[in-house]
């Protein structure tokens, strides 16, 4: 990852600003920093997963749901990065792990216009990015 993002990342999430306005933030910078169609930054509970932050085109229809749907299931029940090239476009879902107890606390989720977007180095940015989320949820 760009040490230039991976700073911004850091300052917009360590504002003083509510957490839904830093998680906005940090949506804006890697939907920059990736050229993605929309970010979106998710918490993840023990029954539901919610947007607590997204930048790009429209928002989700859902902006809470059962932590067993579709591609958001499967990456947190997998605790791995899940890629998808069905339907129109692509999207990327990358948990993010507590530190200490590797539970799923949230998720990343990148969509693309493109079909097969998601590239071994976009996946590779998204985790990074995953990685430097993490404090938005202590």
């Amino acid at each position: 990852m760009n040490e230039t993002i991976a700073r911004a990342l850091l300052a917009a999430i360590d504002a003083e600003t509510p957490r839904e306005d830093r998680a906005q933030a940090a949506a804006r910078l890697v939907r920059d920093a990736g050229g993605y169609r929309w970010v979106g930054i998710y918490d993840v509970g023990d029954e539901e997963v919610g947007l607590i932050g997204h930048s790009g085109s429209t928002p989700p229809a859902h902006t809470r749901f059962s932590i067993t749907l579709g591609l958001s299931g499967a990456a947190i029940s997998a605790r791995s990065t899940v890629v998808s090239d069905d339907g129109p476009g692509s999207e990327a879902i990358v948990p993010i792990l507590g530190a200490e107890s590797g539970i799923v606390i949230g998720t990343l989720d990148a969509q693309s216009d493109r079909t097969g977007a998601f590239s071994a180095g976009d996946v590779a940015f998204l985790e990074e990015c995953a990685e430097v989320l993490r404090p938005l949820y202590d």
